[in-house]
């Protein structure tokens, strides 16, 4: 039991090294060029996207200069 025990503490541990010291031979997008979309820009996109809708829809409900009228 004892020698299964040691056997499985080595075994993780290797798998552990393993993990953290070698280095990936294929990162995620690693053919990417320096002009890709990223994903700041994609944030940035769509905060203006959120922010470009908010001022549309409070511009809609908002009743038209001189119509006193038609309040909402």
């Amino acid at each position: 039991m004892f020698w299964l025990q040691l056997g499985t503490l080595i075994a993780f541990n290797v798998v552990i090294f393993a993990m953290l010291f070698i280095p990936v031979s294929n990162p995620q997008h690693g053919d990417a060029d320096d002009d890709a979309y990223g994903v700041w820009q994609l944030i940035h996109d769509i905060e203006a996207e959120r922010e470009a809708e908010y001022t549309a829809r409070h511009r809609l409900r908002a009743p038209p200069e001189g119509d006193s009228s038609r309040a909402v």
